[in-house]
């Protein structure tokens, strides 16, 4: 499977799509992923996720572009510094590392092989067809049944692709750049994920140095599948908080009291780290009271209000959704259908006053809490939620 230049130079880009139709443009795009001009190199980094990766959606054009990305990696020009970096000198490897990871991520379904096959299954004739219309600017061929199929083609592409995009970042995982080392950890993790292959971080735990790097080669780990229950006893409560994360120890009631203690205080797990692994997005807190919640049932409410307090306690109205809403959710859960009680219950008042307490979250109107309040049948204002808990 060809990667680097040679991709670039043997697609035939007018036949595939991106974000905006025929990808025609693309040559002339990525290659300035080589140029040394700061201006061109920052839009080329642009393209990838507005044309290639738009909003994490993928497009056939994806895996050509993916193949070429991976062959750069390589390439000494690589390791300069990009304009997109901020005040450090991040070279423009790890922001190619970067899209990999975030693609391997996006095309993660969890689907089968066979499913994926059967998802992706159009003739020749239909594809051609469906390929003519976006190329014709047919406003509703982005309608058309036939192109999801042509979505999960790519899907089941970027798996087959899998083997060597793992081979182009697995010489990273041992380079002296710190930061690269992670960025290459992180790119490993969701590789393997994807195409169900073997995950071998060895050589990246031994050069670790940092909380950072522990972090992520530990998260990495769950990512891939793999068990990191023995790293629920570390000394440090970082790295143990990134244990339980792991999807394999969604069950594990160990884990969950681990994802309790680090929320004993947000503001301190959000200073964890000097750069913040991939994984967590936003805020450290954000995942951590997400997939608290997430693996939590209606009937641990009560227990986890003092969770709940806290993480009101610091919110704001830009952090309310992130902060307090998966909480809520948990508090007010109900059947599909029934509305909040007319009497709420003890605990659910106490989840209520607990927003009530903090005046940030009411300063400002978010769009994405107030439509949180109202999914859970509940006032989108302060005063409507003062009514309802009553005095």
């Amino acid at each position: 499977m060809q990667t680097g230049l040679d991709v670039l130079h043997t697609t035939d880009w007018d036949r595939t799509l991106h974000a905006y139709g025929a990808s025609g443009d693309a040559p002339g795009r990525l290659s300035g992923l080589l140029a040394d001009d700061p201006d061109t190199l920052t839009r080329s980094l642009d393209y990838l996720y507005s044309a290639m990766l738009h909003q994490g959606t993928l497009y056939p054009a994806t895996v050509p572009t993916v193949l070429f990305v991976a062959g750069l990696l390589e390439r000494p020009g690589a390791g300069r510094p990009h304009p997109d970096a901020g005040a450090g000198p991040e070279p423009l490897r790890a922001a190619l590392l970067g899209f990999l990871r975030d693609t391997a991520e996006s095309a993660d379904t969890g689907e089968s092989d066979a499913a994926l096959a059967e998802r992706a299954r159009l003739s020749p004739a239909e594809r051609d067809r469906v390929v003519e219309a976006v190329l014709a600017d047919d406003e509703d061929a982005w309608e058309e049944p036939a192109l999801e199929a042509l979505t999960w083609q790519v899907v089941v592409d970027l798996r087959a692709a899998a083997p060597v995009l793992r081979d182009a970042v697995q010489p990273l995982l041992t380079c002296q750049d710190a930061l690269l080392r992670s960025r290459a950890v992180e790119a490993a993790a969701a590789i393997a994920a994807l195409g169900g292959l073997d995950l071998d971080l060895s050589g990246a735990a031994d050069m670790a140095e940092t909380r950072d790097e522990a972090a992520v080669i530990v998260l990495a780990k769950g990512e891939a599948g793999g068990d990191t229950s023995e790293f629920l006893t570390h000394t440090d409560p970082a790295i143990r908080a990134c244990a339980a994360l792991a999807p394999a120890l969604s069950t594990n009631t160990e884990a969950t009291r681990v994802l309790v203690e680090s929320l004993d205080d947000p503001w301190e797990a959000d200073r964890w780290f000097g750069t913040r692994p991939a994984a967590f997005g936003g805020h450290v807190r954000f995942t951590l009271v997400r997939t608290l919640a997430e693996r939590a049932g209606p009937g641990d409410a009560e227990r986890l209000l003092p969770v709940h307090r806290r993480m009101a306690a610091l919110s704001s109205a830009y952090t309310a959704e992130a902060d307090c809403g998966p909480l809520l959710e948990l508090a007010f859960a109900r059947a599909p259908g029934d509305g909040v009680p007319d009497e709420p219950t003890a605990v659910q008042r106490a989840y209520l006053r607990a927003l009530l307490d903090n005046d940030e979250i009411w300063s400002g109107t978010v769009a994405n809490f107030s439509v949180r309040l109202k999914s859970l049948g509940l006032p989108m204002d302060r005063e409507g939620v003062r009514e309802l808990v009553g005095p």
